[in-house]
């Protein structure tokens, strides 16, 4: 029973990490990184949002399915992600032409990150695996705990290439490297949403 176990855990968390390495997840996790330079405060509301929207796919994510559309989710996902970019291009402009940067306090960081990383994995691919398999084999902690250790491991590591990354270009350069990633993100879910 035990090898039983260990294998589920280690085929949930293999499948949920290699269904994640450079996907938008990982993306939006280096963005708000690379933008912000507060690798904490974006680590724990990744963490935060990877966390709630792990367990309502283990714990509710069919009856999420049943009311709202994935293929809706998905779209408000899309579309938040590239407006934020647009957003990022017109604070990346004000930021050369200022030459200062823009700071932004650890509350709004880690919310930020939480609202961003909750709608990046809502509806996502990794998320219906994780329900199909908690579903099919009943082992809801096990599922969970296996998902949620494989994303926060392939966003820490967008965190530490994000924070890198930010030592080695200005900010503005960052900015707009930000700013493409959200609407590289956004576009990628956009794809997926509307082509089936």
């Amino acid at each position: 029973m035990i090898l039983l176990l260990a294998t589920l855990f280690l085929t949930v968390f293999l499948l949920v990490l290699l269904a994640e390495l450079a996907d938008k997840t990982q993306l939006v996790t280096f963005a708000l990184v690379a933008e912000t330079g507060k690798p904490a405060q974006v680590y724990l509301g990744v963490l935060g949002g990877l966390f709630a929207v792990t367990a309502i796919g283990v714990l509710a994510g069919s009856l999420i399915a049943f009311l709202i559309p994935l293929s809706l989710i998905q779209l408000i996902a899309g579309i938040a992600f590239i407006i934020l970019g647009i957003f990022s291009i017109y604070r990346a402009r004000r930021t050369q032409k200022d030459e200062e940067t823009t700071t932004t306090h650890g509350k709004r960081v880690w919310a930020r990150a939480f609202i961003l990383l909750f709608l990046a994995e809502l509806g996502d691919k990794t998320q219906l695996v994780v329900i199909l398999i908690a579903a099919a084999t009943g082992e809801l902690l096990l599922v969970f705990t296996a998902a949620f250790l494989a994303l926060a491991l392939v966003n820490g590591i967008g965190v530490i290439v994000g924070d890198r990354a930010r030592n080695y270009l200005g900010t503005t350069t960052i900015a707009y490297v930000a700013a493409i990633a959200f609407i590289l993100a956004g576009a990628l879910v956009l794809f997926g949403t509307l082509l089936p």
